[in-house]
Formats: C-alpha cells, sequence, structure tokens
C-alpha cells in the first residue's frame, strides 16, 4: 500500500442521495450535511410548505441521513422544455451553449441552475449532458436578466459577484475568457474578486477579436529570456487544484523538522481560508514526502499529482529534483518554497524558486549597496577568533568597490572592543566627504554583540570629532534586533533581507494574534518564520494562479500583494526558471523608525 496519502481536501464535491418513488411520483431524498429544507426545495424546485406538508415535523427540524419526500412538480408546457414522466424538467445542453445562456433563457440565475444540478460546475458543464431545471421556473423566451445580471448598451454586463464564485467560473459561464474580465476590471486584477462587488462581463470574447486568428504582438524588451510553455491544463473550472508536498515525517521522529513543516502548512491553510472568504476555490491535496532518503517515485507514478494545477514543494534535494522533473512534464508550475542548491532547478522554467541561491542573491545584494550608498567609503571589520560565513559576499562586493572606484579597507575587530581604541580606529580610516559604512565579514550573534556597543559608545563620548558613519549587515540580524535594537537605531544600522517581519509592525501582530488563537501556540522565532512563509507563498501564488491561469508566468508581477515576510519580485533565467529577486534593505533610522527600502525593477 502507498505511504503517499492525501492529508487534507479542503473541498468537498457534493453528492445528493436521490432515488424516485416509481408509485407516486414523489422523489425521496436523502438529508446531506449542510442542507436546509429551503435548499433542499431549491434543489427540487417545490416549496419549504410542500415538503413540510409531505414530512409532518420537518418543520422543526431536519437531521443528517434522515429521509425526506418530496412532492412530484408538473412543468408548464413550453417547446423548450423536456419533461419526463415524473414532471421534471431536463435539459441537455447544446454546442455553445453556456451557463449564463441557459438561465437567460430560463429567466433564472446561473446559481439556481447549480444548486438544481449538485456537483454541477462550469468544468463539468459539457455538450451532450443532461442537466435539471428547476421545475418551479418555466420557459419564458426572453427572459429578463435576474436581479444580478443587468446588461448595458456597452456591450457589457454588469454583475454582481456572489459567494464563492471565481472569476473562472464566472467567465466559465459566461463565455468568455478571464483575460476578458480582467481587461474590463483593472480593479479586480489589483485587489481579487470580492464578494457582492460588481463587475462588467463581455457579452463576448474580446480575445475572439484578433485578425485572422493571429497572435497580437507584443511589448518585449528582453526576449532572450521569454518562453512560452504550452499547458496542458483547463484552469476555468473554478476550482484549482493544488499539491502541496511537504516531509511532515510521519513515520519518523523528528520534532525540529517536523514543526518547522507544520508551521509552514498551518501559515499556508490561514492563507486558503483568506482566500476562500474572498470568493476563490481550491482543492488542496497534501502529501507526506517522507525523509529525505526516501523517493516520491511511487507518489508521481501513482498519478495523484497529474491533474494538480499547482504544486508547492519540496524540502530536499533529491524530492526537489524527482518533482521538478515531473512539474516539467506534466507542465505544471511548480513552487519551490526553501532553499534549493539543485542547479537542474535553476534550468526549469516551471519553477518558481522564492529562496534564490547566493551564487544570485550575492549580485543583486552589491548592486543595490552601489546604488545606495554611492559616495561610499567601506570599512571592514574581521574578526579573526571565528572564521567568517560570509566570504562570497564580501568577495563580491569589495570586487565591486574596486572596479567602482569605492575606497574601502579591512581592519581587526581587536581594534574596535573598546570606546577609546574604536575612536582612534575610525579616527584614522573614516572620510570627512564620503558616507562610510562599517561592515562586518562575519553575521554572526558574537560579532554583532562586541560591535554594537563600543561603536554605540564611542559615538557618545566622541571627542575627536569623527565623521558620522553607518553599520552595514546581513539577514540573520533581524533575529537579534529584539535584543539589540536600542543600539542598532543609535549606530544607523542597515541590513539586506530576503524575508523580513518585525515583530512590532501591525500586520506582524494581528497574524501572530491569528495564529496562536487557531493553533493555541506561537510562531518559532527563526529565520525565516516559517508560519509566515507559509501565508506569504500559499496566498501569493493561489491568488495569481487563480486570477491568471495559464498567463502566470508572464503576469505574476502585476499582483500587488503586502507581504508579512516574503516579497516577490519574479525574473526568469534565460529558458529556466523564474527566480524571486526581491531584495529589502533594513534601515534603522536614528529618529527610531525602520525602514524597509525596496527595489522594483
Amino acid at each position: 500500500m502507498t505511504r503517499f496519502k492525501s492529508a487534507l481536501i479542503l473541498l468537498f464535491a457534493f453528492a445528493a442521495h436521490i432515488c424516485i418513488n416509481a408509485q407516486s411520483n414523489n422523489t425521496i431524498h436523502t438529508v446531506e450535511k449542510g442542507q436546509t429544507l429551503y435548499s433542499i426545495s431549491k434543489l427540487y424546485g417545490t416549496t419549504v410548505e410542500d415538503i413540510v406538508k409531505m414530512n409532518p415535523g420537518s418543520a422543526a427540524t431536519i437531521s443528517i441521513g434522515e429521509q425526506l419526500i418530496i412532492p412530484a412538480k408538473t412543468a408548464e408546457s413550453n417547446t423548450n422544455v423536456k419533461r419526463n414522466s415524473d414532471g421534471t424538467i431536463f435539459h441537455t445542453i447544446q454546442s455553445g451553449e453556456t451557463l449564463y445562456r441557459l438561465s437567460k433563457l430560463y429567466g433564472i440565475t446561473t446559481q439556481e441552475i447549480c444548486d438544481a444540478n449538485p456537483g454541477l460546475s462550469p468544468s463539468n458543464f459539457r455538450v451532450g449532458e443532461t442537466i435539471r431545471i428547476p421545475a418551479e421556473q418555466t420557459v419564458v423566451a426572453q427572459a429578463p436578466a435576474n436581479e444580478d445580471e443587468v446588461e448595458n448598451q456597452d456591450g457589457y454586463i454588469k454583475y454582481k459577484v456572489k459567494k464563492g464564485e471565481t472569476l473562472y467560473s464566472i467567465a466559465k459561464a459566461y463565455g468568455v475568457e478571464t483575460s476578458d474580465i480582467l481587461s474590463a476590471n483593472p480593479e479586480v486584477a489589483k485587489n481579487g474578486l470580492k464578494k457582492k462587488m460588481t463587475i462588467n462581463i463581455p457579452t463576448k470574447s474580446l480575445s475572439a477579436e484578433q485578425t485572422d486568428g493571429e497572435p497580437q504582438a507584443t511589448d518585449n524588451n528582453n526576449p532572450e529570456v521569454a518562453i512560452t510553455i504550452p499547458g496542458n491544463k483547463d484552469y476555468n473550472d473554478g476550482v484549482l487544484k493544488v499539491a502541496i508536498v511537504l516531509p511532515f515525517l510521519l513515520d519518523s521522529y523528528a520534532p525540529s523538522e517536523q514543526g518547522r513543516m507544520i508551521e509552514y502548512y498551518q501559515g499556508f491553510l490561514m492563507a486558503v481560508e483568506k482566500l476562500k472568504d474572498m470568493g476563490y476555490s481550491f482543492e488542496i491535496n497534501t502529501f507526506d514526502s517522507g525523509t529525505q532518503e526516501n523517493s516520491l517515485n511511487e507518489l508521481l507514478a501513482s498519478g495523484a499529482l497529474d491533474n494538480m494545477e499547482l504544486i508547492i514543494g519540496a524540502m530536499y534535494p533529491k524530492h526537489n529534483k524527482e518533482l521538478a522533473k515531473f512539474a516539467y512534464e506534466k507542465r505544471i508550475p511548480l513552487v519551490v518554497p526553501f532553499t534549493n542548491k539543485d542547479n537542474e532547478i535553476y534550468r526549469n522554467p516551471m519553477a518558481y524558486c522564492v529562496n534564490i541561491l547566493q551564487s544570485y542573491l550575492i549580485p543583486e545584494v552589491s548592486k543595490h549597496f552601489m546604488n545606495t550608498f554611492p559616495n561610499a567609503n567601506v570599512i571592514f571589520v574581521e574578526n579573526e577568533e571565528e572564521k567568517s560565513n560570509k566570504k562570497d559576499f564580501i568577495a563580491k562586493l569589495t570586487n565591486e568597490l574596486d572596479i567602482n572606484g569605492v575606497p574601502n579597507t579591512t581592519v581587526p575587530l581587536y581594534n574596535l572592543t573598546t570606546p577609546e581604541t574604536t575612536l582612534i580606529t575610525l579616527k584614522e580610516y573614516l572620510h570627512e566627504d564620503k558616507e562610510n559604512i562599517i561592515i562586518p565579514t562575519s553575521s554572526s550573534a558574537s560579532t554583532l554583540g562586541l560591535l554594537l556597543p563600543t561603536l554605540q559608545q564611542a559615538d557618545i563620548i566622541d571627542t575627536l570629532d569623527i565623521p558620522d558613519y553607518k553599520l552595514f549587515g546581513y539577514p540573520e540580524w533581524q533575529i537579534y534586533a529584539k535584543d539589540t535594537r536600542e543600539q542598532m537605531y543609535e549606530v544607523e544600522t542597515y541590513f539586506y533581507a530576503t524575508f523580513y517581519s518585525h515583530y512590532s509592525l501591525p500586520a506582524i501582530t494581528q497574524f501572530q494574534e491569528e495564529y496562536i488563537k487557531r493553533y493555541n501556540c506561537s510562531i518559532q522565532n527563526i529565520y525565516p518564520r516559517y508560519g509566515m512563509l507559509g501565508y506569504d507563498t500559499g496566498y501569493y501564488f493561489l491568488l495569481a494562479t487563480s486570477i491568471y491561469g495559464e498567463q502566470l508566468a508572464e503576469k505574476i508581477n502585476e499582483l500587488k500583494y503586502a507581504p508579512i515576510q516574503t516579497g516577490f519580485l519574479f525574473e526568469r533565467l534565460k529558458n529556466g526558471a523564474m527566480i524571486n529577486k526581491n531584495i529589502n534593505f533594513i534601515h534603522y533610522t536614528p529618529e527610531y523608525r525602520i525602514e524597509k527600502i525596496e527595489f522594483k525593477e
């Protein structure tokens, strides 16, 4: 038996238990979870009063599994209506018909048609299928639009979005493309689809009006990295099918790893719930990838992921490699949320790498450093008692400084261990006419713990009238900021970060409160915070894929999103993966403010 089990399905297909009482032409209905007398009456095109008459006592309460007698209805005679012997109205879907066109024909709403056909959605609205039309409604030629649909003279339908509807389900119902709706409603592309929002729906597909069927030219300033990915997925079924493959290690005992993955997943589920409240629908399939020695081949061969429209995972290099190969073969977007050291993934056009390799990150940080401090004088501080963990960054930055003629030197940390020696050293190396930047060659807590206090004290007792200076460092510093923030403000500290959150920010406070309320525990104080990473990646990619579908790669940077920790700015490598090049400089100002400097390119 396969060890891969789907751990969670957030969306369940509804299937009513129905049988026909042949002697009376009445219908016997078995009550399902969540049903009410009203929803059942709508299902059969009858009234609550008629059901209660046939089922004394049902007015007070109904229970799951209870069987109700549904009275037979007699439909009005009309050439467009087909009925069987018990009076139920049926319609066989014809070529070119959509849910919207049928709603216009029958004078009802698209939702009422779906309510009358449990499980019916735009994804299985197929030519030749016979569906039930609520018997209480009679066919009326040129029926007026329902209260949620008003057609104007400009060729658009004003439509009020209902709970549970998605961009794709609406587009499918009206026989247009999602891009047509987005073009007619810029606010939807920017802020997403929301319940009770009124949107414009074109009465015909705008994309079908291209001359001679030729694709329209696009403005591409960098054609060598442009890539067309043929897709085989239908994103227009209204429910986004997602697989998340993580090492929950259900058959092992690894509290540290399990804790991080569970926290990531819990944050991810919070994003799912947020988007569901906005009207988006998902089917989330969750799989335990097991230990790093395990292979995913059994899972991938099982077919469980074949029809997914988005995959999120994995954690270990072996799993990343196997999953990336599968995603490429099936043309399914793959989000890799964690650090990946497999260069093969960076050659995969279906991959979206959230946390990029240092070899890609370091040049970007060096470039942004040069742009932020064009008139710099840099003093590197080396802690000779510990091995530098930032050699690659220091080497790249030094090279950039030398190429651009920026003065720089290296001093030992022991020269900065007391305020007095610090003042003497800084007096020698700081420039009056430059922006002086001090950069330790290690990101360790011990180096920062030795350097910050002496710089702060030297500034206070400055008797040599030395020039101003700033401290520049590394993402890890945000972990230490809670204990060193006063000194970081006073020394005027900068550090670069691809992930950033600060406990005092309102959005962070709100997220942590919701997380504690939901899961009765706090997120771990590690870098990055996995619960926040799960929320950001979940929200961003679920929303972007729901909106843009197969245009995800081309449109993804158009999505406006204020992250709680992880920002996104994707760029495609030449014929390869989409890599996240979002980098921020975090600035602790002397005015006791935290400034996040963003680089949008």
